[in-house]
C-alpha cells in the first residue's frame, strides 16, 4: 500500500540526503495513533467532567464542555509543531517538512493549516487515496508533506505511548465516574441520610469519612431515577458498608426505600 519517491533535499544549494514520501500506510497508522493519544488523554475526560457535573452544577459543565474540547482540537491541529513530528509519526518514523525544501520544518502556522481541515477528514482521506498527488487535501494547501526519515518504527515509542495514554484513559475513566455519582443529588442525599443515622454513629462513632469509590448504579429515565449505593463509611471505632436503595419520581425528591448494612 506504501508508494514512495525519492526526494533530494537542498540546504542552502548543497545536496543533501534524500528522504522519501511516506506511504499512505505509514500516514494512516501514525494517524492512529495520535488519534488515539489525544482521545484518550483529552476528549474522555473532558466528557466525563461534563457527565459528572451535568446534574449538580448543569450550567457549570455546559460553560467547560467547550473550553475542554476546544483545548483537544488546539492540541490536535498543533501535534506536529515540535519539529513537525506528532508523536505518531515519532514512532512510525516520520516527519513533516516544506515541499520546497525538505530539510525545511515548516512553521507553526502551516503545520496548524495542514491538520485543521482534520474536521473533514472523509473528504482528506479520499484526496489522500485518490488524487494524483497522494497528498492529503491540508498539506496541498501549506506546501507540505509526509517523509520517512526512519526506516525502523520507534517500538519504545509507541509502547510508552499507548502505555501512559491508558494509564490516564483509566485514571480518567475511574475518577470520573467516582465524581459522577458523588456530584449527583441521589449520592448527596445518601451520605446526609447516613451521617444523620443514630444507628451508624452507634457502630462507628464519630463518622470521619467515606471510600472514594461508591459501588452500586445510577440510572435515570424521563424524569424518574433509581439508585442503589454500597457506600463505604469509616468512623473512629468501626468501618461498615451501607447499602441504600433510592428512587424518584417525576418532579419529587430522592427517596430512600432501602437501608442496611454490613461490616
Amino acid at each position: 500500500m506504501d508508494n514512495f519517491d525519492d526526494i533530494e533535499t537542498n540546504n542552502n544549494g548543497t545536496s543533501q540526503e534524500k528522504l522519501e514520501t511516506a506511504g499512505i500506510g505509514m500516514r494512516i497508522g501514525a494517524f492512529l495513533i495520535d488519534h488515539f493519544i489525544i482521545v484518550a488523554v483529552l476528549v474522555c475526560p473532558s466528557i466525563l467532567f461534563t457527565f459528572s457535573h451535568i446534574q449538580s452544577d448543569p450550567a457549570k459543565a455546559w460553560t467547560m464542555f467547550p473550553v475542554l474540547m476546544l483545548m483537544a482540537f488546539l492540541v490536535y491541529f498543533l501535534k506536529d509543531i515540535i519539529n513537525g513530528a506528532s508523536l505518531g509519526k515519532r514512532a512510525l518514523g516520520l516527519t513533516v517538512r516544506s515541499n520546497l525544501d525538505t530539510s525545511e520544518v515548516p512553521s507553526v502556522p502551516k503545520l496548524f493549516l495542514r491538520n485543521i481541515l482534520t474536521f473533514v477528514w472523509p473528504i482528506e482521506f479520499l484526496v489522500l487515496i485518490c488524487g494524483a498527488k497522494k497528498t492529503k487535501l491540508g498539506d496541498q494547501i501549506a506546501g507540505t508533506n509526509v517523509y520517512r526519515v526512519s526506516k525502523k518504527p520507534k517500538l519504545v515509542i509507541i509502547v510508552v505511548s499507548a502505555i501512559l495514554a491508558t494509564a490516564i484513559f483509566t485514571a480518567s475513566l475511574f475518577f470520573g465516574i467516582s465524581s459522577i455519582f458523588k456530584n449527583d443529588d441521589s449520592y448527596k442525599m445518601a451520605v446526609s441520610y447516613i451521617n444523620a443515622s443514630p444507628e451508624i454513629s452507634s457502630i462507628v462513632g464519630n463518622i470521619e469519612g467515606f471510600g472514594y469509590m461508591p459501588a452500586g448504579s445510577l440510572n435515570y429515565s424521563g424524569g424518574h431515577g433509581q439508585a442503589v449505593y454500597s457506600i463505604k463509611v469509616i468512623g473512629s471505632k468501626n468501618t461498615v458498608y451501607v447499602h441504600i436503595k433510592m428512587e424518584k419520581k417525576l418532579n419529587k425528591d430522592w427517596e430512600i426505600v432501602y437501608f442496611d448494612y454490613s461490616e
